[in-house]
């Protein structure tokens, strides 16, 4: 009798030790390992990349001051370039002008017109002081988002600070029609850069501002040992076409996702992005 409980202590204390390394192996590995929360990416961008200070300047009457964000772009969507594009589509088909007498396939140049005037062809606004800069979503493998479904009572769960215009866009694109997205909106980050940031078009304009979700590489639509991975497919994009930002001006621009999990905190770089633009 005396060695069984004996033995039972053993057990017992073996038990709790093991607990307690696995429990410090996993406050330790905590602290190692960098925490990627779902972050909302603006291109064009520079290679020395500041997410504080991300600046794009131009003239548009200086081919050479603007040409720089035209070649950014296209080297940021040369991963999407495709003669068969996907519809609706997810980015513009092909980097190349027209001018470039670069043939495209019907599919292509449909989808094409989808993405104007945020297209090669367009210069993507720069040449005419009305630019265009894109967002996608990164870091999606751990996530999975809670959407705003429109399905349900409306005013009962958008929350208090949604822009008016956003949630009658919502109310234009049903979730039963156009399905769950990760819906966006980009505004001025201060009063004065809302005065000066002028009209705003989310582009394709045919679509809801946002992210498909049955497009989007979240937790739940992929295994385990996928979340790993690169995407097999990137991500799709949206364009904010900026009609006419006042000249002269540092305009500061702040972008954000808006679900249910999601909480606005302008300290955090989760699900937001800022920028500041400057036409001269």
């Amino acid at each position: 009798m005396g060695l069984e409980k004996r033995t039972v202590k053993i057990i017992a204390f073996v038990v709790v030790v093991l607990v307690l390394i696995g429990c410090i192996l996993g406050l330790v590995l905590g602290f190692l390992l960098v925490r990627r929360d779902v972050e909302l990416e603006v291109w064009p961008r520079t290679d020395e990349y500041r997410w504080e200070e991300p600046l794009i300047e131009f003239r548009p009457s200086d081919p050479g001051s603007w040409h720089i964000w035209y070649s950014r772009i296209n080297d940021f969507l040369r991963d999407y370039e495709t003669a068969t594009p996907d519809m609706p589509p997810r980015a513009p088909c092909s980097t190349h002008n027209r001018r470039d007498q670069q043939l495209r396939s019907d599919s292509c140049e449909q989808a094409m017109r989808f993405w104007t005037p945020c297209t090669a062809d367009e210069f993507y606004g720069y040449h005419v002081g009305k630019p265009c800069v894109f967002l996608r979503l990164t870091h999606t493998h751990y996530w999975v988002p809670e959407p705003y479904n429109m399905s349900t009572m409306v005013p009962m769960v958008l929350p208090p600070d949604m822009p008016e215009h956003l949630r009658l866009t919502m109310m234009r694109y049903p979730v039963q029609q156009f399905g769950d997205h990760v819906w966006v909106t980009c505004d001025g980050e201060r009063s004065s850069d809302k005065e000066n940031i002028g009209p705003i078009q989310y582009i394709p304009a045919k679509l809801p501002p946002g992210f498909r979700m049955d497009r989007l590489a979240t937790a739940d639509r992929l295994s385990y040992y996928m979340r790993n991975q690169p995407d097999r497919v990137p991500p799709p994009l949206i364009a904010v076409f900026f009609e006419n930002p006042r000249r002269g001006v540092l305009i500061s621009v702040e972008c954000r996702i808006w679900t249910r999990d999601i909480y606005y905190d302008r300290y955090s770089r989760t699900g937001r992005a800022r920028f500041e633009l400057y036409v001269n």
